[in-house]
């Protein structure tokens, strides 16, 4: 029994940790008051951890700001330069990006392969090659999150059939990246990246409950359900581009009818745009152009049938917001005005929440920056981290306790 209640007493100790590194992550110049204030623990178990973390090269003490204030300024805390970083791995159509990030979510150093006539392996090698070339020179990495079109199997982190993506199919891609880089990997699909980065450090940290949209090659989303990321194992869940809004619309490759995608994924939509006014452009060219009354009639028909499925998810969900982000950031802000009037007018709970419509903080980069963010959430939930970083923290807590 005592060895039990050690065991529990040292989980304790971690989840408290990370729950103070979650602050010091994403806020700047906090002080140990304030770390107590808000994690409800005590000041003196807050110094502990904090002494712990300074010590093992994670935090820093800053020279407090001069006043003419009675009394003095609280010495205040941040991530230390010389700390852990996490490595961030983007798997798209395109290509793959790699990125070294701080524990503060800063871009330190970025790595890119395009792709061109690629199969599985030959994907594989150029992942591999852009991981490689980031952490050269870099030993302190605590951990690898990727980001990665689906459909996947997150439970396994397997890649399943992603559609139009080289004939990739029931590819362990955890499994792999794990034992090339001997990191603990952490694998989710891009919307969900996108809407956890937005949580952590973007346009959603006011908010407990938000659901992600994306507009892309296709449109995803992903949920954020009370502060976490809703998840279950098959990763399907916030499809919001299979959502039918039209029972007799045009087949979709999912074999339903109708579904949202037909309609407003990105090449349906710069084909309307291009056939309307005979200009070849990007998406964001054509939202530069919204005044051109042709230009305004797509893309406000584009909002339509979008909010059109979004007042179901919304009936469904209940989110304080929705983040609109990937291409629809180029959006003008009257597109995203329109489309919070007309949720809050026709959604079923219309006088219990004004739903919010916002950009994204990282618009086309969210997935990018939601990598990070996997392994960032696994440090904040319970504060482990491998290796020879854990053992000299249990070290360290043993010897205050």
């Amino acid at each position: 029994m005592t060895k039990k209640t050690g065991m529990n007493n040292q989980n304790l100790k971690y989840r408290n940790r990370g729950l103070l590194l979650r602050l010091l992550c994403t806020h700047d110049g906090i002080s140990r008051i304030q770390l107590a204030q808000r994690t409800g623990l005590t000041k003196m178990t807050v110094s502990n951890i904090i002494a712990g973390l300074m010590e093992q090269g994670y935090v820093i003490e800053c020279a407090p700001e001069r006043n003419a204030g009675v009394g003095r300024n609280p010495i205040t805390l941040d991530i230390a330069p010389n700390a852990p970083k996490i490595l961030g791995v983007q798997l798209g159509r395109e290509g793959v990006t790699a990125v070294l990030f701080d524990l503060k979510l800063r871009i330190l150093k970025k790595e890119e392969e395009v792709f061109g006539q690629e199969d599985t392996p030959s994907i594989l090698q150029k992942l591999f090659r852009a991981v490689d070339r980031i952490r050269l020179q870099e030993e302190r990495i605590l951990g690898c999150g990727v980001s990665v079109v689906g459909p996947l199997d997150v439970e396994s982190g397997m890649v399943l059939n992603p559609p139009n993506f080289f004939g990739v199919s029931n590819l362990p891609l955890r499994h792999l990246l794990a034992e090339h880089t001997g990191l603990p990997v952490e694998l989710n699909n891009d919307m969900n990246c996108a809407a956890l980065g937005e949580k952590l450090f973007g346009a959603g940290r006011e908010f407990h409950n938000f659901l992600y949209v994306g507009l892309s090659t296709g449109i995803g989303s992903g949920i954020i359900e009370n502060d976490g990321l809703y998840q279950n194992s098959s990763g399907f869940a916030g499809e919001l581009g299979h959502t039918s809004i039209d029972c007799n619309g045009p087949a979709c490759s999912c074999g339903n009818r109708g579904c949202l995608e037909e309609y407003v994924g990105m090449p349906v939509i710069e084909a309307r745009l291009r056939e309307a006014t005979g200009v070849a452009d990007n998406f964001a060219g054509y939202c530069g152009r919204a005044d051109d009354p042709r230009v305004d009639a797509v893309l406000s028909d584009v909002i339509e049938k979008i909010t059109r499925a979004l007042v179901n998810a919304v009936n469904l969900l209940n989110p304080q917001a929705i983040l609109i982000g990937h291409n629809g950031t180029h959006l003008p802000a009257r597109y995203l005005e329109q489309m919070e009037r007309e949720l809050n007018r026709r959604k079923f709970s219309q006088d219990y929440l004004k739903i919010k419509v916002k950009k994204s903080r990282f618009g086309m980069d969210s997935s990018l920056y939601g990598s990070g963010c996997l392994s960032l959430r696994r440090l904040f939930e319970d504060g482990r981290v491998e290796g020879h970083e854990e053992a000299a923290f249990a070290q360290s807590t043993a010897s205050q306790a």
